[in-house]
């Protein structure tokens, strides 16, 4: 049984529900039935990048390795499809009076794969492991917690040091994975791990695959339509599309700028695009004199045709945008503070109007051959230069990518921006974390954020808060917003799940646990 503890807006639902599907087969028919699903059938998967080690807890991207590791791993909560939290290891939980601990009711029917028995305990163990590993790379998505009381057996406490409404939405990633009690002291849980998820991992071949086959004896009997998943990384959007043609692969994830080889498939092919949920954006370093005024970083606001970029560069399905939340998230503006329309003239004006119309020279940094990222920048520093702003472009590894921004070594940063469950979560790691957004934000921003982790709030009043928030970034235009853009899944028509993943709905990587392929 799924049973969603914090209820969100019929308004979200309804809107993540509606799943757009296009190109190739049919969207119109119905979805096979349950008993057309092949229980014995192999689910052939083609990523768009690289298998990641399988500790939950030691992960370089939990996004990146969330359809790796959620496989093996059981968490606490899930995402559902609407993006909605739901029930997984955890049948409730309950907020304290004082708004000071969640405790979090489990399940008693639950193995690990080596069969211990998943507990309380079990649970502690392996969140204090995520908090405390010297090298763990997940202790900070638990900032709010303080300490862990096991009650009884099937009850677990996390104590916090503020209102956290945020911690249930947190457990549902990849650094909630609970790892088995005798497995813990592992040093071998990259390649070797030990959970409680539906299935169990046969190979694994870093930077090439992973493959995955079925627990018989495990508790959703919904999950894991498919006996065996095999997860193969092909970077290239060409290869990994002539790989889909040929028919090696059931299913492949793909990006904005293949929209026109997707639409080339085969008829037994569709391609699903979720609701938009990630932002391309070109970020301010506001802490940087050049873009410190206000003036300057609205300019360059009016100075990018939005439009331009969605149709020449990523197949009209990039919805464009000067606000930072979708319409998918609570927080969403119905009406945008100002109107950031495509105006060289007005941008031109202003800039003169900050004493920098004689020229401006800026400096952004974009992760070395990652697209279309790369040509939006280019895309930028021409329309930028249309209203007298020289950009230069600075390609970077992701090595180097990251520290060089959190340094502030150059004034924008051209990237997606990171997204999470919900609105709060969304905006806090977008702006209140100094890797992300160095520049810093003014203390009204903070302060709307974080008053919507009080899980006391009504809807409305969650909903007013973050709207508040959204607003002070366009108003002061931390960023140049340019499109919302969707999860983009192709797959055959033999494929049953492709286009109801839960952590799909809200970022580009698929969610497997419920996917299975027909007979």
């Amino acid at each position: 049984m799924r049973r969603s503890s914090t209820p969100l807006t019929m308004l979200v639902a309804a809107a993540m529900l509606a799943l757009a599907a296009c190109s190739g087969g049919s969207t119109d028919e119905a979805s096979p039935a349950s008993e057309d699903v092949d229980r014995n059938g192999t689910l052939k998967v083609a990523m768009n990048y690289p298998p990641y080690p399988l500790d939950p807890h030691k992960a370089a991207s939990t996004q990146a390795s969330f359809p790796f590791t959620t496989l093996v791993y059981d968490n606490l909560t899930r995402m559902g499809p609407d993006l909605q939290l739901e029930s997984m290891l955890a049948t409730k939980w309950e907020f304290s009076d004082d708004n000071r601990s969640v405790t979090f009711t489990l399940r008693d029917d639950v193995t690990f794969s080596d069969g211990e028995k998943l507990d309380a305990n079990a649970v502690k163990l392996s969140m204090e492991r995520a908090m405390n590993l010297p090298d763990s790379t997940v202790a900070v998505f638990f900032p709010m917690v303080e300490s862990i009381e096991v009650v009884d057996a099937q009850n677990i406490k996390f104590n916090t040091n503020r209102s956290a409404a945020d911690l249930p939405y947190v457990l549902s990633g990849a650094e909630g994975g609970i790892v088995s009690p005798a497995a813990i002291d592992n040093d071998d849980l990259d390649v070797k791990p030990v959970g409680s998820g539906a299935y169990v991992l046969d190979k694994f071949t870093s930077g090439q695959n992973a493959s995955f086959n079925r627990r018989e004896d495990y508790w959703d009997k919904e999950a894991a339509p498919a006996k065996r998943i095999e997860m193969t990384g092909i970077v290239s959007n060409a290869t990994r599309i002539n790989a889909m043609r040929s028919g090696q692969y059931d299913m492949s994830v793909n990006k904005l700028d293949q929209v026109k080889q997707l639409d080339a498939l085969p008829k037994k092919f569709t391609t699903t695009y979720y609701r938009p949920a990630v932002t391309y954006a070109f970020i301010f370093n506001t802490g940087s004199e050049k873009v410190s005024d206000l003036r300057v970083r609205q300019a360059l606001n009016h100075a990018v045709d939005r439009e331009a970029i969605n149709t020449s560069l990523l197949g009209g399905k990039c919805e464009p945008t000067t606000q930072p939340l979708p319409e998918v998230y609570e927080g969403h503006l119905e009406k945008s503070p100002v109107d950031y329309t495509y105006d060289p003239q007005k941008a031109r004006a202003m800039l003169k109007d900050a004493g920098v119309a004689d020229g401006l020279k800026l400096v952004a940094v974009v992760g070395a051959n990652i697209s279309p990222e790369t040509s939006i920048a280019e895309t930028l520093q021409a329309q930028f230069k249309e209203v007298g702003v020289d950009l230069e472009v600075r390609e970077l590894a992701g090595t180097q990518l990251y520290p060089a921004w959190a340094d502030g070594a150059a004034d924008g940063f051209v990237s997606v921006k990171p997204t999470q469950p919900n609105g709060a979560m969304t905006l806090a790691n977008q702006y209140l974390n100094p890797a992300r957004f160095p520049g810093g934000t003014p203390p009204e921003f903070g302060e709307a954020v974080n008053k919507a982790y009080d899980p006391k709030l009504s809807d409305e009043e969650r909903v007013a808060t973050l709207e508040a928030a959204s607003r002070i970034t366009v108003e002061q235009a931390f960023d140049v917003n340019i499109c919302a853009l969707p999860t983009v899944i192709a797959a055959s028509d033999k494929v049953v799940g492709a286009d109801t993943m839960g952590r799909s709905g809200f970022v580009g990587i698929p969610d497997l646990r419920y996917v299975g392929v027909t007979k």
